[in-house]
């Protein structure tokens, strides 16, 4: 029974802190995005709750193709279409509305840099240190 309780301890622990990586994450990436986008404080009001839908629906066409990678890039596509007119409403230009995506792309890899770094250099637990240059 103990053993359960510390195990079970240190799973909650270690979900938690995931939890707040993840966070950390989404906090990291809105200031970038908003950031890339350089959205005025009445644009990002409209644009996040419109960005956020659209990334769900990003993440469960991932994860309903996980092993396809071109079932899910013609997912992404139709995703990216449907919410093509939100955004442009919102940022007014296709220009805008490209670069929504290309900051996406760039965050994703600066992310995906970052934690090979971390791992690489032995400090994978530092997720997010040094990370907001």
């Amino acid at each position: 029974m103990i053993l359960f309780l510390i195990i079970s301890t240190a799973y909650i622990c270690n979900a938690q802190d995931g939890n707040k990586d993840k966070e950390k994450i989404e906090a990291v990436r809105t200031a970038y995005i908003t950031n890339q986008l350089n959205l005025t404080p009445e644009e990002a009001q409209k644009f996040w709750p419109i960005y956020n839908r659209y990334f769900s629906e990003v993440k469960k066409a991932q994860q309903d193709s996980p092993d396809d990678i071109v079932a899910f890039q013609e997912k992404l596509v139709n995703i990216r279409k449907k919410y093509k007119a939100d955004f442009k409403g919102v940022l007014g230009t296709d220009e805008r509305v490209n670069k929504v995506y290309t900051a996406e792309a760039k965050f994703i890899s600066m992310l995906r840099n970052e934690l090979n770094n971390r791992h690489s250099n032995g400090k994978p637990d530092q997720l997010l240190q040094g990370f907001r240059k």
